[in-house]
């Protein structure tokens, strides 16, 4: 079932330790360093002699056991007033940092690590690793524009320890700036797509359960659809298609080929399901696809036959199914007819795909797109299905690929499981996918 919270939640990887071994030859954690540690990881320091005269009784307070915490921040203020030069800064915010570990105060320490990277001191190597810490640190003290600011800088160098990108979208969400957290999101899965990559299940879900709290349609169905192809699952597939129900008002035509798709990937459940189908059908203009749809939900326990909108659904389809059939030759060679009008021939096409006559729905379809005044989308968005249920499935991605407007989304879908099922990736093996990944 697809549930979703509106709210976002911190992401949990954010909750940091706060001592961090940095690796830079200050030991952060130690209560403070002494020149001879700081010369042997760097080309000997050139401290100016204002600055060691404000650092060494600031040094000196910090060794004490138990430190004067007011007089400990007075004298840092003191110090960072008398920084001359980079060498200064390096050891100004190494300090710093591990005075901030000795006080528990993250602030602190974003501000020491902070002046560290400023000061173009921080080995290469190491870049990364102390944009990340600083991003970190400033998300757990709610500086979020300080946060992304440094957790991009550590993203744009290829830092790779972590993963970065869920925690520069939540500076935005926490921020409530939803559409542009989503847009990152959406940013960083098409990187990851042109460099030929499956992006992360936990972006996907993420981008998906922010999209659709916050009403952004398009984006919900984009994620979706990409959750359903990168991810596909039973639940992947009904959250795709149960999205664009939830957040599109679709017309009965539209609605029909997303049910069609529910039908053939195998998400139908309840009552709601199997009446939205039979509707969007039809009974008047496609009485057997109704009758067979709501037979199957009778058959599978999840329509209840005697419920009257069943019952009178049944026995209206049922009266029509002998005569709609009988006139199907007559409404074929009309369609075909040099006179037909394109109205007339994707009716016609429309009537044979809904009684499984694929071949001769694809041809029809096939004529109606050659006449003036054609509803191009519905046609090629059909003519796709028919050529689908035939097997052929590079003519049905062409197809699908043409469709236009509100049924675009719907196309997209029918894209993927297409892909899907020349893969032959059946119901039981997306589950099966599904609980792989979960592993």
């Amino acid at each position: 079932m697809f549930s979703l919270v509106r709210k976002p939640a911190r992401h949990a990887g954010s909750n940091i330790a706060y001592a961090i071994a940095l690796a830079t030859g200050v030991a952060v954690g130690a209560v403070g360093i002494s020149a001879p540690a700081y010369a042997q990881k760097q080309q000997k320091p050139k401290n100016s002699k204002g600055f060691i005269t404000a650092y060494s009784p600031v040094l000196e307070l910090s060794k004490a056991e138990a430190p004067d915490e007011a007089a400990l921040r007075a004298g840092i203020e003191t110090m960072v007033a008398a920084i001359e030069n980079e060498d200064d800064r390096y050891a100004a915010g190494a300090f710093i940092n591990n005075v901030g570990v000795t006080l528990q105060d993250t602030s602190v320490q974003q501000r020491g690590i902070s002046l560290m990277i400023d000061s173009g001191k921080v080995p290469p190597e190491q870049l990364g690793k102390f944009y990340y810490t600083v991003g970190q640190l400033a998300y757990n003290n709610d500086d979020f524009g300080a946060s992304r600011e440094a957790l991009m800088q550590a993203a744009a160098i290829n830092y790779t320890d972590s993963d970065v990108i869920p925690i520069i979208a939540d500076t935005y969400f926490q921020e409530d700036r939803y559409e542009e957290g989503v847009a990152y999101y959406k940013g960083a899965i098409t990187e990851r797509q042109a460099a030929g990559q499956t992006p992360p299940k936990e972006w996907l879900t993420r981008a998906l359960a922010t999209a659709y709290n916050n009403d952004l349609a398009i984006p919900a169905i984009e994620f979706a659809a990409m959750q359903a192809r990168f991810y596909p699952s039973a639940t992947a597939w009904r959250d795709a298609i149960n999205i664009q129900r939830n957040l599109v008002l679709l017309e009965g035509p539209e609605l029909l080929d997303l049910m069609r798709l529910a039908d053939r990937a195998g998400t139908m459940e309840g009552n709601r399901d199997y009446l939205e189908y039979a509707d969007a059908a039809d009974v008047l203009r496609a009485p057997g696809e109704v009758k067979r749809i709501l037979d199957k939900g009778i058959a599978a326990g999840a329509v209840n036959r005697s419920e009257p909108a069943i019952s009178d659904a049944l026995s209206a389809a049922s009266s029509r199914i002998e005569g709609d059939k009988a006139d199907l030759p007559e409404l074929e060679a009309e369609a075909l007819g040099a006179s037909s009008t394109a109205a007339l021939t994707l009716s016609a096409a429309d009537a044979f795909l809904s009684y499984g006559s694929y071949d001769k729905a694809e041809a029809l379809y096939q004529a109606a797109l050659q006449k003036p005044g054609v509803n191009a989308s519905a046609a090629n968005m059909r003519l796709g299905i028919a050529q689908l249920e035939l097997g052929k499935v590079e003519e049905a991605k062409v197809s699908f690929g043409k469709v236009t407007g509100q049924r675009k989304p719907i196309a997209t879908l029918w894209t993927v499981y297409a892909d899907q099922q020349a893969n032959g990736t059946s119901a039981s093996a997306m589950e099966a996918a599904a609980d792989a990944t979960e592993m």
